[in-house]
């Protein structure tokens, strides 16, 4: 025998007193957790999870499914009776295939590129799902399924940066708006307060705020979302009849947002959730900068804050973070997070984007608009009866005075005639040789119609005749000429008041930036506009423009107030386009934004749309006015877009570089108005302005001698519908429900157990606790019964299976094998040779084989009978004896045998008896076959009968369950002592403190009655130096466990008297 290393290490002489305590006993707790295995139409599937009480089991799974069980499914009653004596791990499974699909949504997150496709996508159901273990959603997964480019960002696609699934069985409808002022409060902060300017992430623009990446989400149950099927114009159609949705709804367009335009949130779909047709189930405000915290310390991930609830809801989402690297800029971006519409100004200068369309925002921004080129001609009138008169004023102008009434021509159109003024358009009269000469007064007294006329540019009384006069004139109801402005020289088109050109400058419609693309030929040229307002001198008879039709106005003061279109061949306005590349003059087409051509002689506008932008003059920026800052212009008080001059507007910003590839708007923060001449000198005498103050560099452009900026409203703020997505979520179909056939069991038990990752996670003790796997499918007439159960429990090694035996009906139904006798009666003895073999059936009913691993699992026969619904209906019995199996922790031992009156009497909620009632001779064939009856017997009621395992074809101490049971416990127990020893010194010293403490372990059990004897042997007969060698150290324990008493025998000898006393009997 080795020497004991603390006696080895003493070298003087002496006495020494060394004490080892081997008295230590190790307390092993009993493992009681049950896995109740089955199927679930709703619910987690193919994952444990925990169920503590009623309540929670049917929250998440539902009640008790009749449909189920009349299809030997029994998973909600099984679970349900087993809760009564305490929590439990569910275990729906779900048999799915690469054919099970569900509809997913890839949002864009940015106003450009228009790349969200609005019609619903399909994948793989189960790659939904992290399947290494146990199934549970995973982003990772979701994104490996809808092929997300996790490595490289692109300006073209949405890259998967919001995507929605709903892996729930009830559709849901979803919304996903940029979050409300009133969700946002407290992140109106830019990224560079947030974070620190030294901690920006580099995907953030130190100027964003941080409210720009919150996002509103509404989930409503139930189909409200839109046909985008086909491109179909009216997705909403379906609404535009019923009596209650019509009036939130637009046909083309979606949810209707606001009550008033002027209202200040969407007060319409506030309405529309509380009608009572509407169940909004969750409604989230999530945040989409990965793993972002507010200052409390709570994550507002929209995957953490949405994900937390996809049992409930069914919604999941996936954010493809890995391109969140800090090297790529994703904030305000082509293809990246942009709800603001930083970008639109770059797309439509380097190309023609005509729609918004990203998570619920839709909406035109581009439009082709057109305008036929025209003139104004004048009307010809001549004098007939009416006495004309014309002399000059002493004022200067000219009078004209028509004597007659109505019903006479020249009076009639004299009497339309109105007055130009400042700012009225009026008349005009053409004179040969000078002019329109504008009318400046007229008045009617009778049958006397009198106007004044401009004597201005040589006008004289006698340009006015008096007698067989021919008066040529337009009225202001006349105008509306479009044309070049000049013939084959420098291009420009004018559009008159009364024009539709100008009333769409005039009510923003046209801003400078918007595109016009022209064809000579083959050839497309294409031009960037600027628009001017211009008091302009001439009136244009007709198009194309000539000298002669080109004809001035006499007095500038009453100049037509008109737009110039000035073409430039770059967004940036340095070059004009020459006129053979932008004409009317029908040398060339038109195009539309989709390259159709116009009418000869029709321009054609590729415009942004009106709500969204305004370009607007400015009085001075830091350029012109020394005393401002580059993040500050001068916007006169007068300017008629002065209104739409707000915080929280946004003005083009200024990159510094013009090749970046990429434009960024910044927010309007302060308004001051009120400045005059005194604070700036660029400001003009007399005049007043406002001061306007962004939050970084301001952008303008320059036409001419007129400086402008760009203003853009938030996308937020124009769009007036948003659309409803529907996500339908996973359909059951019969492939997968339980159909009352033993293959269709098979498929869903082995399908998802029979070699897969489910199946080694459960037998992964390391991975998950449990003590007992419950059955609660009926069927099993087949060789093998319920294997796989037996294989999950063997390969585990430390958890016993509780199943159920077909029921007696099942039994009597079946003719593969036949069970019933020459009565017709159902036979016992049948059963414990797997059918009628006289019949030569083709399947053979037996129990698992050692090999499956029968000794880890026992069968439970028959049926119990229990009250539901004001009627008896037989149910299966493993849940119930469950129950008898976890009583015996609290009143027993965790070996005691299950059975008997003590410990067997079934009982719980409903229980009212047995399927049928077995007779001693039934027994006796079930019993060796390794079916553990419920009798009923008077007084106790169903009792559990036998104490099997299913290993009976070949006997041992494991053909009964307390056998196995006790080994069980042993096994955790010694495992238990063996981890505290992992990776310690295989000596001499540490193999006896094993042996010791196991020792001790198992003379806990012997005392308790788990083992008659028991031997452990941990030193060098077993440890060689082989073994060590190997880093291995071996315990060999051995023991013979304590039988049951399963039968008992009363013997009663007759004796003559007195033979007692004088022992004479043996």
């Amino acid at each position: 025998m080795a020497l004991d290393p603390k006696i080895a290490s003493i070298k003087a002489a002496g006495t020494y007193r060394f004490e080892f305590d081997k008295s230590q006993v190790v307390s092993i707790p009993a493992n009681q957790t049950r896995l109740i295995v089955g199927f679930s139409k709703t619910g987690p599937f193919n994952t444990p999870v925990f169920i503590p009480d009623t309540a929670f089991f049917k929250q998440v799974y539902g009640d008790i499914d009749r449909n189920l069980e009349r299809k030997d499914s029994f998973f909600h009653r099984s679970c349900l009776a087993a809760l009564e004596r305490g929590p439990i791990l569910a275990l729906n499974l779900l048999n799915l295939t690469t054919a099970d699909e569900v509809e997913y949504i890839k949002f864009g997150t940015s106003a450009t590129p228009e790349a969200q496709v609005n019609v619903g996508a399909l994948a793989e159901y189960q790659n939904m799902y992290n399947r290494d273990k146990f199934f549970y959603p995973d982003s990772d997964a979701f994104l490996s399924n809808v092929s997300a480019n996790t490595q490289t960002f692109s300006s073209d696609t949405t890259n998967d940066l919001l995507d929605f699934t709903n892996l729930g069985q009830t559709p849901v409808s979803v919304i996903v708006r940029k979050a409300s002022a009133a969700n946002s409060t407290g992140f109106n902060v830019t990224a560079e307060e947030w974070y620190g300017s030294a901690n920006v992430p580099g995907f953030l623009d130190k100027d964003s705020l941080i409210s720009d990446f919150l996002v509103d989400v509404f989930v409503i149950d139930g189909n409200f979302g839109g046909d985008f099927a086909d491109s179909n114009p009216t997705p909403y159609e379906r609404f535009v009849a019923d009596p209650i949705f019509q009036t939130y709804f637009d046909a083309t367009q979606g949810l209707k947002r606001r009550v008033f335009d002027a209202d200040a949130s969407d007060t319409k779909i506030a309405e529309f959730f509380n009608e009572s047709e509407v169940n909004v189930i969750a409604t989230y405000t999530a945040s989409l900068i990965p793993n972002f915290t507010d200052l409390l310390g709570n994550n507002l991930f929209v995957e953490k804050v949405i994900n937390a609830d996809t049992a409930s809801t069914g919604v999941f989402v996936a954010v493809n973070e890995d391109l969140f690297d800090g090297d790529t800029l994703i904030d305000g971006v082509a293809g990246g997070i942009d709800m603001i519409g930083h970008n639109l100004e770059y797309a439509q200068t380097s190309g023609i984007q005509d729609d918004v369309n990203f998570l619920s925002y839709s909406g035109s921004i581009v439009s082709d608009l057109s305008y036929v080129g025209t003139g104004t001609p004048s009307t010809p009138v001549v004098q007939t009866t009416e006495t004309i008169s014309s002399v000059a004023l002493s004022s200067g102008d000219i009078q004209v005075q028509v004597i007659g009434g109505a019903g006479t021509a020249l009076w009639d159109a004299f009497a339309t005639f109105t007055a130009n003024d400042a700012t009225v358009v009026g008349t005009y009269i053409l004179v040969a040789g000078k002019g329109y000469v504008p009318v400046t007064a007229v008045q009617t007294v009778g049958g006397t119609i009198t106007i004044k006329l401009s004597s201005v540019g040589g006008v004289v009384a006698g340009d006015f005749p008096t007698t067989g006069a021919t008066y040529n004139y337009i009225n202001e109801t006349d105008f509306g000429f479009v044309t070049d402005e000049n013939e084959n020289t420098i291009a420009g088109i004018i559009g008159s008041y009364g024009s539709t050109l100008y009333d769409q400058f005039a009510s923003g419609t046209l801003t400078d930036g918007d595109e016009a693309v022209f064809e000579v030929g083959a050839t497309q040229y294409s031009s960037f506009l600027v628009f001017n307002a211009v008091d302009y001198g001439f009136i244009h008879e007709a198009n194309p423009t000539t000298g002669a039709t080109k004809i001035s106005i006499t007095d500038p003061a009453y100049s037509l107030p008109s737009v110039q279109v000035i073409p430039y061949e770059e967004d940036g306005f340095n070059n004009l386009t020459p006129y053979t590349q932008f004409t009317l003059d029908g040398s060339g087409e038109f195009l539309n934004s989709d390259a159709t051509a116009y009418a000869v002689g029709t321009l054609g506008i590729q415009t942004l749309k009106g709500a969204n932008n305004v370009s607007i003059d400015i009085i001075a920026n830091s350029a012109t006015e020394p005393s401002l800052k580059p993040n500050q212009v001068l916007i006169d008080t007068t300017n008629p877009d002065a209104a739409a001059v707000v915080v929280g507007n946004y003005l083009v910003h200024f990159e510094g570089d013009a090749s970046t590839p990429h434009s960024r708007l910044t927010r309007i923060n302060s308004v001051v108005g009120g400045l005059t001449n005194a604070e700036y000198s660029t400001i003009p005498t007399n005049s007043t302005a406002l001061l306007v103050t962004c939050q970084s560099e301001v952008a303008t452009t320059t036409a001419g001698a007129v400086v402008k900026v760009e203003l853009y409203y938030p996308i937020d703020a124009w769009i007036d519908y948003l659309n409803v997505f529907t996500l339908d979520g996973f359909k059951l179909t019969s492939t997968h429900v339980p159909n009352g056939t033993n293959e269709r069991q098979n498929a869903i038990l082995n399908g998802t157990l029979n070699g897969t990752n489910l199946f080694k996670a459960l037998t992964d003790r390391d991975v998950i606790n449990y003590r007992y796997i419950v059955d609660t499918f009926g069927n099993g007439i087949e060789a093998g019964s319920k294997s796989i159960y037996t294989t999950l429990a063997s390969t585990r090694k430390n958890a016993f299976a509780i199943l159920n035996a077909p029921s007696a009906k099942d039994f009597k139904d079946n003719t593969d094998p036949s069970f019933k006798d020459l009565t017709g009666s159902l036979s016992s003895r049948f059963i414990s040779e797997g059918g009628d073999l006289s019949k030569n059936p083709t399947i053979r009913y037996s129990l698992p084989s050692q090999t499956q691993g029968a000794s880890w699992g026992a069968f439970y026969y028959p049926f119990i009978t229990v009250r539901d619904l004001g009627r008896n209906i037989n149910v299966v019995p493993a849940a119930y004896v469950s129950n008898n199996f976890i009583a015996k922790f609290e009143n027993a031992l965790p070996w005691s045998l299950v059975a008997g009156v003590r410990r067997g009497v079934v009982g719980g909620s409903g229980v009212v008896g047995l399927e049928i009632n077995l007779g001693k001779e039934d027994r006796e064939y079930l019993e060796p076959f390794g079916l553990n009856p419920i009798v009923f017997q008077n007084g106790t009621g169903p009792t559990i009968f036998a104490n099997k395992t299913a290993q009976q074809t070949t006997k041992s101490a494991l053909s009964s369950i307390n056998c196995r049971e006790v080994v069980i416990y042993i096994q955790d127990g010694i495992e238990a002592i063996l981890r505290n020893y992992l990776f310690e010194f295989n000596t001499a010293q540490t193999r006896l403190e094993i042996k010791t403490l196991a020792d001790n372990f198992l003379s806990t059990v012997q005392n308790d009655d788990g083992v008659f004897d028991y031997k452990n042997v941990m030193d060098g007969s077993n440890n060689t130096p082989e073994v060590i060698d190997q880093n291995i150290g071996i315990l060999d324990t051995y023991i013979e466990p304590v039988r049951g008493m399963e039968i008992l025998v009363q013997r009663t000898t007759i004796l003559k008297t007195g033979a007692i006393s004088a022992g004479n009997f043996q």
